[in-house]
């Protein structure tokens, strides 16, 4: 397959609209539709209660209802953010490359950007459940809590491992796109084969590598226009094709009809719902293209795209916080499940926006874009480390959950990996001083240095 090079219009069947260089603003309406089907699908999961004697009950109020398991299938979108982060990455990767840039120049970008937010975040996870340790709380109440408030952060880590290698694996599209997908696709079959018959979950783990890596590659198409250059039928096709062969595999039992149930371990079902889930973004590409003419909407994803990682990272402490509270005041507090708890909800949720919307503004700092100065070089050996140790903190709490040590270290490692790549500035190089004829102060040769070199 050739690579695209000349824009496709957004009338176009499904094109991009941008081409293969522009930025393509569904994208960014997509990803943020992704958050809000993340955040409200915490919202409604996460029941609680208090029980006669005491102790914390919790209740997964979503999973009670009868029409939650086929709905999955469309809200369960971390399959769509995938492919379209191998979308935006491959042509961040390519805009990298054409200005002389290196891999690793383009994976510290990457590294930077979703380091940088979960560092608070995991210090004020080593900050609270120290404080939940030491006002007595019961060691499995707060292990309970822990592990689901900090449930999201596999994201962290796949995304993180997969963002690492779009380099790579756009070469490897470049020389035989259809030999890479398929590839992956096999070996990802061959993990699951293989943990099914030798009835060790844990290898599943390792599609981890395979699953997220094939999802990310269909964006990696994408970028190169074949989605574009598809008719609307060929585009519906797919859609309704990836969904009647899920729902084969479903009624067979071979995997969860429930897609949340996919998602640790990553199963092959999930690669089937990216397609189906990327095509039918495709499908739809005119009308969101058309949504993001709306300056109000394209305000709103601009504001909500520029915190996507801290608001992700945050929203579930903040929403189990306020539920906790709920329980803990003299306020009567509903049943899970019950038509008075359901209509409770939208009044948490904008509780939840209000405290989320301060937080972002609060740590607006850790997702603001940093540009390294031009005299610190993105070297292989330290970006690689860097991309260890974001990824090893949220991989450990995928297998082991979270507690007081892990949280701690892993503050540690992720503060690491960010001063790796940006070292404070008492550790920098000062730039040197230099005069000239028409400057009488040194400073204003330094300033304009930098900005010459941000630039």
């Amino acid at each position: 397959m050739k690579r695209v090079t000349e824009p496709r219009s957004a009338t176009s069947g499904s094109g991009s609209g941008s081409g293969v260089s522009g930025r393509d603003p569904v994208m960014d309406i997509a990803r943020v539709v992704c958050l809000v089907c993340v955040v409200l699908g915490h919202l409604l999961l996460l029941g609680a209660s208090v029980s006669v004697h005491h102790s914390l009950v919790l209740v997964r109020t979503l999973e009670l209802q009868a029409w939650f398991t086929p709905v999955t299938w469309v809200t369960q979108i971390m399959p769509l953010f995938f492919a379209i982060g191998g979308f935006v990455g491959a042509q961040a990767w390519r805009r990298t490359e054409a200005r002389g840039g290196t891999a690793a120049e383009f994976i510290r970008g990457r590294v930077l950007r979703l380091a940088r937010p979960a560092v608070p975040f995991f210090a004020f996870l080593s900050i609270a459940i120290l404080i939940m340790l030491m006002s007595g709380l019961d060691p499995d109440t707060v292990g309970r809590i822990t592990s689901g408030v900090a449930s999201p952060l596999w994201f962290l880590a796949a995304y993180t491992f997969s963002q690492a290698f779009v380099p790579g694996m756009v070469a490897l599209h470049e020389r035989a796109p259809v030999s890479t997908l398929v590839g992956l696709a096999m070996a990802a079959i061959a993990l699951d084969v293989t943990r099914w018959a030798s009835g060790i979950s844990e290898l599943g783990l390792f599609n981890m590598i395979f699953v997220w890596l094939f999802i990310q590659q269909l964006g990696v198409w994408a970028a190169d226009g074949w989605f574009a250059a598809r008719s609307r039928w060929t585009l519906l096709l797919l859609v309704v094709g990836s969904f009647a062969s899920l729902a084969v595999l479903t009624e067979l039992g071979a995997y969860p009809a429930d897609m949340l149930n996919n998602l640790n371990p990553p199963t092959v079902a999930l690669c089937l719902q990216g397609i189906a889930q990327f095509s039918l973004l495709m499908l739809l590409h005119p009308l969101l293209d058309r949504m993001m003419r709306i300056s109000l909407i394209k305000r709103i994803v601009t504001v909500v795209g520029s915190r996507l990682m801290t608001i992700y990272l945050w929203h579930l402490p903040v929403i189990a916080l306020i539920v906790g509270l709920v329980l803990l005041s003299p306020l009567p507090s509903p049943e899970p499940g019950t038509a008075v708890w359901w209509l409770t909800r939208p009044l948490i949720l904008l509780i939840a926006i209000l405290v989320l919307t301060g937080i972002t503004f609060a740590l607006r700092r850790f997702e603001q874009p940093v540009v390294p100065r031009a005299d610190m070089r993105a070297r292989d050996w330290s970006v690689s480390v860097s991309a260890s140790l974001v990824i090893l903190p949220p991989f450990t709490v995928v297998v082991f959950g979270l507690n007081f040590a892990i949280a701690v270290v892993g503050t540690v490692l992720l503060a690491l990996a960010v001063l790796l790549q940006l070292p404070p500035r008492w550790l920098r190089r000062s730039a040197p001083t230099v005069t000239d004829a028409t400057s009488s102060a040194p400073h204003r040769v330094r300033r304009e240095t930098g900005l010459r070199q941000r630039n």
